[in-house]
């Protein structure tokens, strides 16, 4: 049956989308937690030498880089549940009106 069909391909969307928003958070976290290190380290070790710093600065391009990647991902997370929640409430609403025609 085509409605149901639809009703599994809204679902698994739901449950891919929302594992993307939790891997996303979970990625921008580990960021934030990975900059917090990192500027402890930096402050241990303030005036070290220049390629010390030069590398403390990398490291926080990376983590920026990660973090907004994170950002896109739960961006695109959430617009993805949004268009599955879509999917499965035409199919109920199909199914709906399957079942009051036939009644």
């Amino acid at each position: 049956m085509e409605i149901n069909g639809a009703m599994n391909a809204g679902l698994q969307g739901l449950q891919r989308a929302s594992q993307q928003v939790n891997e996303a958070s979970a990625e921008i976290a580990n960021a934030g937690a990975r900059n917090e290190v990192q500027q402890q380290g930096n402050a241990q070790a303030n005036g070290v030498n220049a390629a010390t710093e030069s590398a403390s600065e990398t490291g926080q391009s990376v983590s920026a880089n990660n973090a907004t990647d994170g950002l896109v991902s739960l961006q695109q997370g959430e617009t993805n549940f949004e268009a599955n929640t879509r999917t499965v409430e035409t199919a109920d609403e199909m199914l709906g009106t399957m079942i009051d025609t036939s009644a």
